[in-house]
C-alpha cells in the first residue's frame, strides 16, 4: 500500500507540474497578444500573433493536462 501512495504522490506532482508550466505558457501567450496589440508594424504585430498560437499550442500538447477554466 504504500507503495500506491507514493506512485499517486509522484503522479500527482507530475500532473502539478505540468499544470503549472500550461499555466506559465498561457501567461507568455496572453502577454505576446497584448504586445501584438499595441504593435504599429504589421509584420512584427503577426509574427507576435504567431509565437502566442505557438505557446498555447504547447500548453494544450503537455500530459496530464487540463482545459482551463
Amino acid at each position: 500500500m504504500p507503495s500506491d501512495i507514493e506512485g499517486l504522490g509522484v503522479l500527482e506532482f507530475a500532473a502539478n507540474a505540468a499544470h503549472a508550466r500550461a499555466a506559465h505558457y498561457r501567461d507568455r501567450a496572453a502577454r505576446l497578444r497584448e504586445m501584438a496589440e499595441a504593435e504599429p508594424i504589421g509584420r512584427l504585430r503577426e509574427r507576435l500573433v504567431d509565437i502566442a498560437r505557438q505557446y498555447e499550442a504547447v500548453a494544450t500538447a503537455l500530459p496530464f493536462n487540463r482545459s482551463p477554466t
